[in-house]
């Protein structure tokens, strides 16, 4: 991958964690937790590997308390 497409989805995964913390509804705390797992996978990701599927994602992403 391009550094400048790493680059990219890096900061769209910053801004979608910033989101998540900043926002009040729990679907939406998880549609952004979701979204940054898909930037980030995207970002570190080689080019022979598979997208993860975002249940495997969800699975991985810490549960703020406010969804447990």
């Amino acid at each position: 991958m391009r550094s400048n497409d790493q680059q990219y989805f890096y900061r769209r995964a910053e801004a979608e964690l910033k989101m998540a913390q900043a926002a009040r509804d729990p679907a939406a705390v998880r549609a952004h937790y979701t979204l940054a797992g898909h930037y980030l996978d995207r970002a570190y990701a080689g080019h022979d590997q598979q997208p993860a599927l975002a249940a495997e994602i969800r699975a991985h992403l810490p549960v703020p308390p406010l969804l447990q």
